[in-house]
């Protein structure tokens, strides 16, 4: 599954298959892309591993970039110092929260070698280390970065942690032999995924999950890109690529998703959750539901 997800992603953008590769020596994935930041997608991948040099994902031209302090107001804060990377194909990577002061100042080429700076902790950071943007600028999308760099071994599986279904205002646990009123009604998954190079439980976002009512597939998200999509009054927001959904509609709280909705009807039902992270590692878990008239 991985190495397929792989090939599709790097064929979209039209790139030979070694285009990217990690921009750390020592490589600690410490979280992933479409997490949820309170209001907001995260938009890229954050690489943890202590102080290293970073170098480009790929040989590009500098198009931006921004030291912490300097006058500008029309640039995010939140980034620290970070820089921005032309690649071929209307692809650019950008590099935030870098050490200050280590970034070049007179470099604009780079090989695919040459360092960008140091991990650092610039900006709005808990600690040391480097968030990763890949963008599609022809597409005017975001991808996953996992989608096109190198696989990271991993054998951990994600965690289902409880369904909910929601018909009225409040949801409500479903435990095993659970009753339900018939109707249609919302569902809910607190679900999260692991890794097992990082030595505590840090929670990470999943990347695909499926729901099935008796087998039947009556919902599907994956977290494989954003793009913009303008709300009812025109303001825009990101989305996801494949179901559009925007942060609002899928997450109910950090860890609670909305995944979409189910129609009970009197008897019993079994609804069933898949959960995959980049790696191909999958849990399911199957909900036994005695629904009443």
């Amino acid at each position: 599954m991985k190495a397929t997800l792989l090939a599709l992603a790097i064929a979209a953008l039209g790139l030979p298959a070694a285009a990217f590769d990690w921009p750390l020596a020592r490589v600690v994935l410490t979280a992933t892309f479409g997490e949820s930041r309170g209001d907001h997608f995260h938009s890229g991948v954050d690489l943890g591993g202590g102080d290293q040099e970073i170098r480009p994902i790929a040989a590009g031209e500098l198009v931006f970039s921004f030291e912490e302090g300097q006058d500008l107001a029309s640039v995010p804060v939140g980034l620290g110092s970070y820089l921005v990377l032309q690649h071929q194909n209307g692809v650019r990577s950008l590099y935030a929260h870098l050490e200050a002061g280590s970034m070049p100042r007179e470099r604009k080429s780079f090989d695919g070698s040459g360092s960008l700076g140091r991990v650092g902790a610039t900006g709005y950071s808990l600690g040391k280390h480097l968030h990763l943007t890949i963008i599609d600028t022809e597409m005017r999308s975001l991808i996953n970065p996992l989608a096109v760099l190198p696989p990271l071994p991993d054998r951990q599986t994600p965690v289902i942690k409880e369904l909910q279904l929601r018909a009225g205002r409040e949801p409500a646990v479903v435990r095993s032999g659970a009753s339900f009123r018939q109707g249609t009604t919302e569902v809910l998954a607190q679900l999260y995924d692991l890794r097992e190079d990082v030595p505590f439980a840090w929670r990470m976002a999943a990347y695909r999950i499926s729901l099935y009512q008796d087998g039947r597939e009556v919902a599907a998200l994956r977290l494989d890109g954003l793009h913009e999509k303008l709300r009812a009054d025109g303001s825009p927001r990101l989305a996801l690529l494949e179901s559009g959904l925007a942060f609002e509609e899928l997450y109910q709280s950090e860890w609670l998703l909305r995944i979409g909705e189910v129609k009970l009807v009197p008897g019993q039902t079994t609804l069933s959750l898949f959960v995959a992270d980049y790696a191909g590692n999958e849990s399911s878990r199957d909900f036994l539901l005695t629904v009443t008239d």
